[in-house]
């Protein structure tokens, strides 16, 4: 196992052990508000309650228990929320003043109290009622003297002092002696609703815990993924840099012909393909495809046409050139799917006959374009050859010549020049290559060339070009001849237009 890929793996099991401690931490202070703190803030609420029924006891100087049952149901109907009945009884169980009870109030047998009272802790217990959760808490009832009447019988036990064993807290009572006793009945979300903030504060820490472990599992589940995304990723860029290998450099036809070229993918590889390159018989081939579709498969065809495309070795003779194409559509159309085709410009340039051949397999027209002495470009549309390659297995293709005349500039270029759309859903079109070129026209051909693909970034702005952007541009140093409109030899040329 690779050292980093061991200290990812003890990363993911400290952050799946972090979270799960976050949670159990969580958990047990929730069930320690739930239990504890509520419990005893019942209590609290439980104490006051009895200390006001002892101070009106006080007051009225009630001597019997039954008097203060006005008082009782007055003190849950102030808070009938939080209480849900208040009792006093005797010690042996029987009811001796209380408020409207309800059914669900607990029946103690003798001596079932004389044991809570025994119980130090005096814990409350929880009851279900019809109208939630209560807790039911009993605490001895101390009344200041005259004490009230006990029921006929033996005489009545002294209250005990406060060191007396048969106090409440510390003796043990049984029978009917003892101690009055105060049966309040709490209702839990009465209290509970005091650590509202807390609780939330609670249910956050569980979902983040929750969060955590499900977003380090997440991660460790995809760790093979990713690291396969991120080879993948090296792959495409070594596959970006064989493609632009592939490329010529500027300065590969030095004292030939002066050229500039640019791709820009819109993924890591795209599927556009430029080349020009020197024949033995002097002539220059040049060359500028699209591929359907992006990426990788599109790459990868562009690969193969580039190849065949160099290893046709053909002249600008017009047999030679068309058989050529036809072969490549031939290739084209048995080894992929009819989905993947390519539209191509294909051109030799002859220097001593200053004459331009090209076939144009379904690709955009290139743009021939002079100026006269008086600054006006005449623009030549290269759009003769036949259909794109690849779709149509017997189409034939036809040869055109166009005359060169001195300072001619060649530009070809992909879709996504001309297709590249602004926010407002305009494109950048022909006539904004032509408006670039006549803005650079006395600068060499990497200015015209980086001129046109700063004007198409601009007319973009916050717009992500949604294609591959192939740009081509070549000064045509052709030698000089008379005057003339431009000459089809075989095959044809658009007119020229006047701009």
């Amino acid at each position: 196992m690779k050292p980093k890929f061991f200290w990812f793996r003890i990363s993911i099991a400290f952050g799946l052990l972090l979270g799960l401690l976050l949670l159990v931490q969580t958990l047990l202070t929730y069930r320690y508000v739930s239990r504890s703190l509520v419990r005893q803030e019942a209590q609290r609420e439980a104490d006051r309650r009895m200390q006001s029924i002892a101070r009106t006891a006080r007051l009225t100087g009630s001597r019997d228990p039954a008097t203060l049952t006005p008082v009782l149901n007055e003190i849950v109907h102030e808070a009938p929320t939080q209480l849900a009945w208040i009792r006093i009884l005797r010690f042996d169980g029987k009811v001796l003043a209380e408020s409207e009870s309800p059914a669900e109030a607990p029946r103690y047998q003798p001596g079932d109290l004389g044991k809570l009272m025994d119980n130090r802790e005096r814990r409350p217990a929880e009851r279900k009622t019809a109208s939630g959760s209560v807790f039911v808490i009993v605490n001895p009832m101390r009344f200041s003297p005259p004490a009230f009447p006990r029921a006929p019988g033996p005489p009545p036990t002294p209250s005990p002092g406060p060191d007396d064993p048969r106090d409440g807290r510390r003796g043990e009572h049984q029978g009917r002696g003892g101690p009055d006793i105060a049966e309040i009945a709490v209702y839990l979300d009465g209290v509970s609703t005091n650590f509202g903030p807390l609780r939330q504060n609670l249910i956050v820490g569980c979902s983040a815990a929750f969060a955590l472990m499900a977003a380090v599992i997440v991660i460790g589940l995809r760790f093979r993924h990713y690291m396969r995304g991120k080879h993948m990723e090296g792959e495409l860029t070594l596959a970006r840099r064989v493609q632009h290998d592939l490329f010529p450099l500027e300065n590969s036809l030095a004292g030939s012909l002066q050229f500039a070229a640019k791709c820009l993918p819109s993924y890591e590889v795209g599927g556009d393909l430029y080349d020009v390159f020197e024949m033995d018989s002097g002539e220059v081939g040049m060359v500028l495809g699209d591929v359907s579709g992006k990426g990788l498969p599109a790459a990868l065809l562009m690969g193969v046409v580039q190849g065949a495309v160099r290893a046709s070795s053909v002249t600008g003779m017009p047999a030679q050139h068309e058989q050529a194409a036809e072969r490549l559509n031939h290739l084209l159309c048995m080894k992929t799917a009819r989905e993947r085709f390519v539209s191509l410009f294909w051109c030799y340039f002859d220097r001593r006959a200053s004459v331009l051949r090209y076939v144009n397999a379904g690709h955009l027209p290139p743009l021939l374009i002079r100026q006269d002495a008086g600054g006006s470009q005449k623009v030549i549309r290269l759009d003769s050859g036949g259909p794109v390659l690849g779709l149509l297995p017997g189409a034939r293709y036809t040869q055109a010549e166009v005359q060169v005349e001195p300072g001619d500039l060649l530009v070809v270029f992909s879709d996504g020049i001309l297709e590249a759309a602004n926010s407002n859903d305009e494109e950048f079109g022909e006539q904004g290559v032509l408006n670039s070129v006549a803005r650079n026209w006395n600068s060499p051909p990497r200015e015209v060339c980086g001129g046109i693909l700063a004007d198409v970034r601009t007319f973009l702005g916050k717009e992500l070009p949604q294609d591959d952007q192939t740009l081509l541009v070549i000064q045509l140093d052709a030698a000089t001849h008379g005057p003339g409109a431009s000459t089809t030899l075989r095959g044809s040329v658009g007119a020229p237009v006047a701009k």
